[in-house]
């Protein structure tokens, strides 16, 4: 979906109505067991966000259902004189794990949500404090999504809601500011909308020949982004699950979910020998992007249906691709193509009479830190269209796609060879941002070296950012 907003329009002011926006669709949605007794906040707030969302005309079942799109959970976290993160209880099993069998259920939800009542407010905890508590209640928990209400739970009043995502948004609703039930459904109901398409891969094997594999400067290229990435703090260390629950809890993950931790950031860039988009490999498969090898460079080639295509280099079996690879190849194949050519010292540069045609976008980096000031002499800005996007979205899903190529469509220095710029930035909201460098004179020899010129301030500097804030519209 491409925005057909009017040019005068700000793009910026979400729609009044959350069924105005082109991929609404009403959610069937399922209750997975009472409020947690005692506590109010919880009681209080059930019905009036059932109400909500009926009213906005979604199917509620009051009842477990595993055939819904969302599904809604209650959670209880002791109000005791502890911290909150020493506060919140692990499961023995993931919730996750045992859903189905727990509750009797024929199949699991697309979207499980808890809820969690605490006396603190997330909207006042450092950003970064933010992403290890919610992190740390998801794997304690199971739940890949959780709802902190902050209020009380003796009387009921309810302060302000924070729903988290595992890539480490955290936007709160205040109630002296805004309506937090209806807020809080806007924001389910988008999520809910999304669908994961970010997993789903085939491999090609031997679809690269040894000697186009051993010939590509690409792998080097984003190995040396990586480490480059490093020194300038855009890519933090991986993440794994035992640093959030008990070693027990920790070896369940692993045994029965296949999952030891994760990485966040990806970089990618399309090489013109093998006619593939090269992107870094998943941090599920134990993948440092900071310290990447050459057999962690995975080549995406086409897309069957909503599958993307991996074509293995001959005689190596690849590792599965970032969850952002399908966001990345369906948006360079959606920009206008351009030439290029191999110059004397092997570099392929830009060449309105090249013999190769390639994307537009040459490459790019997607990461989680919050941006402070952009030089738009250097780099394009293309700015948030809320109207369209008015909340954020998860990694890897169909609605990241469509957010992703509606920046690149508005986007002047992709669609006009006049435009000197050979970069462009959006932001990905909650969790970050991409930039991508373009096919023109003027690029560097290496793929991203030039991108990350922009945020090096010992270099150009046009992009100033920090990684402990990004805004949470």
């Amino acid at each position: 979906m491409i925005t057909t907003a009017p040019v005068d329009m700000d793009l910026r002011i979400p729609r009044a109505d959350l069924r105005e926006t082109p991929w609404f669709q009403p959610r069937t949605i399922s209750i997975l067991n009472k409020p947690v007794e005692g506590d109010l906040v919880q009681a209080k707030l059930l019905p009036k966000l059932i109400k909500a969302f009926r009213e906005q005309g979604h199917i509620v079942s009051e009842q477990p259902d595993g055939n819904v799109n969302l599904m809604i959970a209650f959670y209880d976290v002791p109000d005791t004189d502890a911290s909150l993160i020493e506060r919140i209880p692990e499961r023995q099993l993931p919730l996750a794990l045992t859903l189905m069998r727990e509750y009797k259920l024929a199949r699991r939800p697309d979207n499980l949500v808890l809820f969690l009542t605490i006396r603190e407010r997330p909207s006042e905890m450092k950003h970064t404090d933010m992403i290890e508590l919610s992190r740390t209640a998801m794997a304690r928990a199971g739940s890949p999504k959780v709802v902190f209400l902050s209020g009380d739970r003796e009387t009921g009043e309810l302060w302000e809601s924070t729903y988290t995502t595992m890539e480490g948004g955290h936007p709160s609703d205040k109630a002296e500011e805004r309506d937090v039930v209806l807020m809080l459904r806007d924001r389910l109901i988008a999520m809910a909308c999304a669908r994961d398409v970010g997993a789903d891969y085939i491999v090609i094997d031997n679809q690269v020949s040894k000697e186009q594999w051993e010939t590509t400067r690409t792998p080097e290229a984003l190995i040396a982004a990586g480490h480059r990435m490093d020194t300038l703090n855009l890519l933090p260390a991986p993440k794994n699950v035992s640093e959030y629950v008990s070693p027990d809890l920790a070896n369940i993950y692993n045994r029965y979910l296949n999952m030891k931790g994760f990485s966040e950031g990806m970089l990618f860039a399309f090489d013109p020998e093998t006619q593939t988009l090269m992107v870094t490999a998943s941090g599920s498969w134990n993948v440092d992007k900071r310290a990447l090898k050459r057999e962690e460079v995975v080549p995406i080639g086409g897309m069957e249906e909503h599958k993307i295509l991996v074509y293995a280099p001959e005689g190596i079996k690849p590792k599965g691709p970032s969850v952002e690879a399908v966001e990345m190849y369906t948006l360079l194949m959606s920009v206008p193509k351009t030439r290029v050519r191999k110059n004397a010292d092997g570099v392929w540069v830009a060449d309105p009479n090249g013999d190769v045609e390639v994307p537009m976008i040459r490459g790019g980096v997607h990461t989680h830190v919050g941006v402070t000031h952009i030089d738009e002499e250097w780099v394009e800005d293309m700015g948030l269209n809320r109207r369209d996007y008015p909340y954020g979205f998860g990694c890897g899903t169909d609605l990241m796609k469509q957010l992703a190529q509606d920046a690149a469509h508005r986007s002047k220095a992709i669609h006009d060879p006049d435009d000197p710029r050979l970069y462009v930035r959006w932001q990905m909201l909650y969790h970050g941002e991409t930039v991508v460098e373009l096919w023109k004179e003027g690029a560097s020899d290496q793929p991203l070296q030039g991108l990350l010129d922009m945020y090096d301030p010992q270099r150009v500097g046009a992009i100033e950012y920090t990684y402990d804030h990004i805004d949470q519209p």
